[in-house]
């Protein structure tokens, strides 16, 4: 069953296993199986191989979890690909999820990202069982944190990922809270 959402300039189709296969092992039956016009840049730069195995392993153990992982971006005056997103699971027993994302180059400053970005929260937070959304970006990535800053992140603080082996910043989001009249 296809997940999908949209936002004013964009749909967001959320990969199953089977997507998820496809992207890796058969990339114009991923193009087809999408529907879309096939995309020579894909996948963006932040999608490495070991992004894509990750995706495809955990949508193939856990099914049920489809929308807690990968997504990507289409545009639909353009019928392509033009970038992705995904959580890194389902909300934890804290009710925190992280969120990631990556736009091929020809379709960055266009405010296309901050819009997947902000369209995932609401989705995210029709889940009651979400509290808080998380990011880490590279300390280096300035246009990564602007489209934080204009979904409304607030910066947490920084550190050394050893992994990385780089300075990283970390980012929360919380939900617009109502205020009683």
């Amino acid at each position: 069953m296809t997940l999908e959402i949209a936002s004013s300039r964009l749909r967001l189709i959320a990969l199953d296993a089977e997507l998820a296969r496809l992207q890796l092992d058969d990339r114009l039956a991923f193009f087809k199986a999408l529907g879309v016009e096939i995309e020579p840049s894909w996948p963006p730069e932040l999608m490495d191989k070991n992004a894509l195995h990750w995706a495809a392993d955990r949508l193939s153990d856990e099914p049920g979890q489809q929308g807690w992982h990968a997504w990507v971006y289409i545009s639909p005056v353009l019928n392509r690909l033009v970038g992705c997103a995904g959580y890194k699971g389902p909300p934890d027993a804290n009710g925190s999820v992280e969120i990631g994302y990556s736009m091929l180059q020809s379709y960055r400053e266009q405010g296309l990202a901050t819009e997947g970005v902000m369209t995932l929260l609401e989705w995210a937070y029709r889940h009651e069982t979400v509290k808080s959304i998380t990011a880490v970006t590279r300390a280096d990535r300035d246009a990564s944190h602007r489209v934080l800053e204009k979904a409304g992140f607030q910066l947490v603080g920084t550190r050394f990922d050893e992994a990385e082996d780089c300075d990283v910043v970390e980012w929360e989001h919380h939900p617009a809270r109502e205020v009683a009249a």
